[in-house]
């Protein structure tokens, strides 16, 4: 429904439609095979988080500028989108000049950040040394077991474990927070 309001809010404006993706794995692919003037990613993709979906297209070689848009305040989401190479983020009100402002923006080389998306609290030293033990073997590519295994404890612990840091670092995802705490100096 937001992709149709979206393509429909589009065709009274200079923007015109490229292509249209259902989740990251087409939205990668799209974007590779296209290489679009501008990208326009939800935050909240069904098989990963829109960020994610920038970063992996950075590391594709793809440059176009990229807005990552949500329906709510995200805390975070600007610097993570930031981080991952976005040009921008933008909230979905419902006005087609809210979407249009960032669009342009980028379009013209700049960054629009929406200031609605409270800001990362200072993360620096904030993860126990469990958590950061459990992360680090996250980032060496361990699954959960292999961590529990690793550290004497449970894989329900792990599991606990990752799910504060993903609570203190603002993420949703292991591969967003080890890029985050890399960010942060934590790993």
């Amino acid at each position: 429904m937001v992709r149709e309001w979206i393509e429909h809010a589009l065709e009274v404006t200079e923007f015109r439609v490229a292509g249209v993706a259902a989740n990251a794995a087409e939205g990668v692919e799209l974007a590779v095979r296209r290489n679009p003037a501008l990208i326009l990613v939800d935050y909240r993709l069904p098989d990963r988080a829109g960020t994610e979906l920038v970063r992996e297209l950075r590391l594709r070689g793809v440059g176009s500028p990229a807005v990552v848009m949500t329906a709510n305040p995200e805390r975070g989401l600007n610097e993570t989108a930031r981080d991952a190479g976005a040009q921008a983020t933008v909230l979905k009100t419902g006005r087609v000049e809210s979407l249009l402002v960032p669009l342009r923006a980028v379009s013209r080389g700049e960054q629009a950040f929406d200031g609605r998306h409270p800001e990362r609290k200072s993360r620096r030293g904030a993860l126990s040394p469990r958590e950061r033990a459990v992360l680090s073997l996250v980032a060496a590519g361990k699954t959960n077991p292999e961590i529990a295994l690793a550290l004497g404890i449970s894989a329900e612990t792990v599991k606990t474990l990752m799910q504060r840091v993903f609570r203190k670092l603002g993420t949703r995802r292991r591969a967003e927070a080890v890029s985050t705490a890399h960010g942060l100096g934590l790993l």
